[in-house]
């Protein structure tokens, strides 16, 4: 074996300052060289290793041959730092450091680096399954240290399918970690990558993302050095160990197959020569320390694949089989390797309750269930978790997860599904035993389950639509029935039918509303659909604004594409028909319901006590299935809050239906970086960007939130994946992870809290009518209305759907808004007056009254509130509010997108200063009525008068009082009051801490506390006002104060 190529250099940036006799021993280890020799000897060089002692420094010099010596299999050991991280050149016979830069390190697969505190860690823990820093802890101090993100998949398993896994040309550990006084792995100082293929395959890179420290060498630093250039330079021998089967019968004999194949590229000499290994495999039962099976064998391991198949001869029972494969090379390599599989337990499986859900909430067991949630697809080969299952693996991660406070993980197939399913009603029973196996692993652990079986679009099977085709449709039926017909009685169990719908065309998912398959299944479909809805082909006429020679029946209305409809005000050049896609949008939801029911019941056929759902992205907005109509077709809503982080309150009302529980189903925090290609956000602000996310997802009245993901993927050929998780790449727990621990504690402490939650007064009508046609509004509408009212006003509300208002009847409001709808549906109009009418509420709706679902003019409530016209805004406008003017602004394009209607006086327009609100009484209940689209104006002002206005006239009292912190709009805060308690939630997204005092409306107590900028504080009370619990308690106090009332 070559000697290792050591670039030291004491006038080098980073160099550790080593004495003579220290030199002495690292010039015994290898060849110790500075930029010149270390390039000869790297151009040279025919496997070996590379040792740099002065990371995150390197010479450039070096660089183009390093990057060969690389690929040729070299090994690797980067000392003191970032890797590869700040350029040196010689410049004027000095060093010239150069800006830190991510082009160098991103050609070895990093894609970039964030810092890791050491604030949290009390001690460094070698891994004992790796054990290159056993007994060896000492050698490095405590310090902060790197997370190195990897971009190691470079291409795509299944290319066309979006979400596809690629290539696992890497495999990352901790080989030294930083252990937290909660005994949690919160760093790892050093790191081992060993790349398995690819341009860099057989090479062994050992990274320390650490200054070594003054005392490295005295404590026997450079003596282990030479083990780890040894190690590195040996190449990677690739190790596997697995089950024939995740899951066997009672009574069946398990197989195990050990794999193992020599990858290092090393010398030229070096091939064909195989390694001795020693395998010695203990298999155990449930928790035994005794083993029921063990067997040893040796194994000459060289560059050709050897494979072992071991019979176990074990009567399997009903639990967890562990297995232990102890690995050890004649060259002193030694390494642990963990399996699993489990005997098929039904009284596992079954002992328990079943999941149920209420209006808001869920309850397991009895007691109400507030999900603190973990996506989970397995942190050593992520989405391949069913077809190359490790039961131990899973077993190790779940136990950690549920340590964590986390109690509901999110799993299933989102790529590959022929894979399961490669033909027709045939599903892989390997894959069925692994689904089997997992669901066992998360019982064992005390978590709930949700399994998904699609994504996006579901698999078509041959056939020419998703969602339409009969044969598409059946082929689903018989892949959902076989996965679930195994599980009729487990506890722990429900089911996702699809993650993140598109509609229809699998090539453009995600795209701004539906897309056709064009497909005669659709056309009929849709052919059929308009004839049911508009009932004559002259309303549809009308309604599109086509002749009879352009639309002379049903059957010849085609599919709208995109490019058909004039979404644009600059859209004008060719006259297009663009009213007719709020037709499409309101189809496309039809549809995706019409699949959803049937997979639904072919579920409740076989197990009719389990919940199924189906999980959404922030589709609102984008025209793709949403949860106010998807809401009939499943037990509970979802909502994945990715993109929208200026608006997470909104996200989660307007998830939230009247009668089931919706839940944050995905939530993290998607990479963004720099202009020149650094991470913008830190690990902490990413934390708390997180915890935001959760709070808000409580406030909304929401069941709580999954987090996506526990362990970070970077097994997919896209580099945001590789920075999303709550662990690193490396295994160890980010910031990130605090969240599922303290709101985990913390829900979990105060569970039986969530029971019958006091609905909010203020109801806000979602217009999709306006969100579903050619011309959207609705998005900026409704979100500057949750800007205005919940964070300036500090007012909880609810969402309501246009198509959906029976939830004011069965729940009436004080208040109901339409926030500047434009158009809006006819039915829907006389419904909301109706309600007005029976439930004395006062409905406020801002902008034109008179334009219908297609934008057509209309005579609505002329009697009530007088004759108007439709009429342009102009660049600045006034409204009359309480007999007080406000300047009204429409900015940039919208004097060209929004319309007002002017009331006429007789059968000329009012000659006045201003546009006034106007009110009328409705029956029992009063109407207002802004002329203008006052939430798409540019100022705040006049819309919070307005809405301060109507909460006066509708009665409105809050429940809490704010003494401090009321004025500041980037802090919000409510109150959900519940049977027998409170939960108070607050939110900063403030550039500073602040001091909050609030004061309890119900109790008259008063609560104090500083509330940290980006930050949350939440805290739940009795009915008595007293403060039961809080959130983080060891770092925020609340302070509470009784009025005499109160006592």
């Amino acid at each position: 074996m070559p000697k290792p190529i050591i670039f030291y250099d004491s006038s080098f940036p980073g160099a550790v300052g080593f004495g003579e006799k220290d030199l002495e021993q690292l010039r015994a280890i290898g060849e110790v060289s500075d930029v010149e020799g270390v390039t000869a000897l790297l151009r040279e060089a025919e496997g070996g290793c590379f040792v740099s002692m002065h990371a995150p420094y390197f010479p450039i010099a070096i660089w183009e041959e390093l990057l060969a010596f690389l690929k040729r299999g070299g090994g690797l050991i980067s000392a003191g730092g970032a890797p590869f991280r700040v350029p040196v050149r010689k410049a004027d016979g000095e060093w010239f450091v150069e800006p830190e830069q991510t082009a160098y390190h991103r050609q070895l697969r990093i894609h970039e680096m964030l810092s890791v505190l050491s604030r949290p860690v009390v001690k460094l823990a070698a891994n004992g399954d790796i054990p290159l820093f056993q007994d060896r802890e000492l050698l490095l101090d405590v310090a902060d240290t790197w997370n190195l993100v990897p971009h190691v998949t470079k291409s795509s398993d299944l290319p066309h399918q979006m979400g596809s896994a690629g290539p696992m040309d890497a495999h990352i550990y901790p080989v030294l970690k930083g252990i937290s006084s909660e005994d949690r792995e919160v760093a790892a100082p050093a790191v081992l990558w060993e790349n398995t293929k690819g341009d860099f395959a057989g090479g062994r890179w050992l990274f320390i993302n650490q200054p070594l420290g003054a005392k490295f060498a005295e404590r026997g630093g450079l003596k282990a050095l030479r083990e780890w250039a040894r190690f590195c330079a040996s190449g990677v021998t690739e190790l596997w160990l697995k089950p024939s089967y995740a899951s066997y019968e009672l009574h069946e004999r398990p197989m195990l197959t050990f794999q193992a194949q020599k990858l290092g590229r090393g010398q030229a000499d070096d091939e064909g020569k195989e390694t001795e290994w020693t395998f010695t495999i203990q298999v155990s039962y449930q928790d035994d320390e005794w083993a029921e099976f063990q067997f040893q064998f040796n194994a000459a391991v060289g560059q050709g694949l050897a494979i072992k198949r071991i019979p176990l001869r074990i009567d399997v029972r009903g639990g967890f089989y562990s297995v232990k494969c102890l690995a050890e090379s004649s060259d002193g390599e030694t390494r642990m390797l963990r399996q699993g599989f489990w005997g098929a337990d039904a009284k596992l499986l079954q002992s328990g309750g079943l999941l149920s859900s209420g209006r808001d909430y869920f309850e397991k067991d009895g007691r109400p269930l507030p999900v603190v949630g973990m996506t989970y697809m397995t942190s050593d080969v992520a989405r391949k978790f069913l077809f190359l299952p490790n039961a131990s693996v899973w077993d190790r991660d779940m136990a950690q997860m549920r340590k964590a406070g986390i109690n509901w993980i999110r799993t299933g197939i989102w790529t590959a599904y022929r894979n399961v399913m490669q033909v027709d009603g045939h599903a892989s029973e390997e894959v069925l035993r692994s689904i089997d196996a997992f669901i066992m692993t998360a019982k064992k652990n005390d978590l709930q389950v949700t399994f998904t079986f699609f994504s996006f679009t579901p698999e078509t099977w041959e056939g020419a639509n998703p969602y339409l085709d009969p044969r598409s449709v059946e082929a689903q039926k018989r892949f959902v029935r076989s996965i679930v017909s195994r599980h009729r009685d487990t506890t722990n169990i429900d089911w996702d039918l699809i993650n993140e719908p598109s509609m229809f065309d699998p090539q453009r998912i995600f795209s701004n509303g539906p897309r056709s398959s064009r497909d005669p299944f659709e056309k009929a479909a849709y052919s059929e659909w308009l004839a049911l809805r508009h009932g004559s082909i002259e309303k549809l006429r009308e309604r599109w604004g086509m002749t009879p020679g352009e639309l002379p029946d049903f059957a010849s209305a085609t599919v709208p594409e995109p490019e058909d409809i004039n979404f644009d005000v600059q859209d004008m050049h060719q006259g297009k028909k663009g009213t007719r896609w709020l037709d499409y949008v309101l189809f496309s939801m039809d549809m995706h319901n019409r699949w959803a029911k049937q997979l639904y019941d072919v579920i409740k056929e076989e197990c009719p006590k389990q919940l199924v759902t189906v999980g959404q992205d922030e589709a609102l907005g984008a025209q793709r299935p949403s949860p106010f109509f998807y809401e009939e077709a499943t037990d509970y809503t979802t909502v994945h809050s990715w993109w929208l982080n200026d608006q997470l309150l909104w996200d989660g009302i307007f998830a939230k239906t009247a009668n089931k529980p919706n839940v944050v189903q995905e939530t993290g925090i998607m990479y963004v970086e720099t202009p020149d290609g650094f991470a913008k956000r830190s690990e902490e602000e990413l934390r708390a960007m997180l915890e935001r996310k959760y709070a808000y997802a409580f406030a909304a009245g929401g069941a709580g939130a999954v987090q996506w993901i526990w362990n970070t993927n970077f097994y997919m050929d896209n580099a945001n994946e590789s920075h999303i998780g709550a662990l690193r790449a490396d295994g160890t727990e980010k910031p990130e992870a605090d969240v599922s621990y303290r709101f985990g504690s913390f829900m979990e402490g105060i569970r039986d809290l969530f029971r019958d939650r006091e609905l909010e007064d203020v109801a806000v009508v979602f217009p999709y009518s306006n969100d579903f046609s050619n011309r959207k509004l609705a998005f900026d509408a409704t979100t500057r209305l949750t800007r205005v009212l919940g964070y300036e006003l500090k007012v909880p509300f609810r969402g309501v759907s246009e198509y959906h208002l029976e939830a004011l009847e069965s729940a009436p409001a004080k208040l109901i808004i339409v926030p500047s709808a434009h158009n809006f549906d006819d039915a829907a109009f006389a419904k909301l007056l109706d309600i007005v009418d029976r439930t004395g509420a006062t409905m406020l709706f801002t902008g034109p009254l008179g334009l219908d679902a297609y934008w057509r003019k209309s005579k609505r409530l002329a009697e009530a509130l007088g004759e108007r016209k439709l009429s342009n805004v102009v660049r600045e406008e006034q409204i009359v509010i309480g007999g007080r003017a406000y300047p009204v602004s429409y900015a940039n394009r919208r004097i060209a997108e929004v319309f007002k209607e002017v009331v006429l006086n007789g059968s000329v327009t009012a000659k006045v200063e201003a546009d006034a609100v106007v009110e009328a009484a409705y029956g029992r209940g009063r109407l207002i009525w802004s002329p203008l689209p006052l939430e798409l104006n540019e100022r705040s002002e006049p819309i919070a008068r307005l809405y301060e206005h109507v909460l006066q006239a509708s009665g409105y009292r809050g429940k809490m009082e704010w003494i401090k912190g009321g004025n500041l709009p980037g802090v919000y805060g409510r109150c959900l009051q519940y049977k027998d308690g409170a939960l108070y939630v607050f939110v900063s997204e403030y550039a500073y801490d602040t001091l909050i005092e609030v004061k309890s409306a119900g109790t008259g107590a008063t609560y104090s506390f500083a509330l940290e900028r980006e930050r949350v504080v939440l805290f739940a009370t009795d009915l008595q006002g007293r403060v039961t619990s809080v959130y983080r308690p060891d770092e925020v106090e609340v302070r509470a104060q009784f009025d005499a009332r109160a006592e």
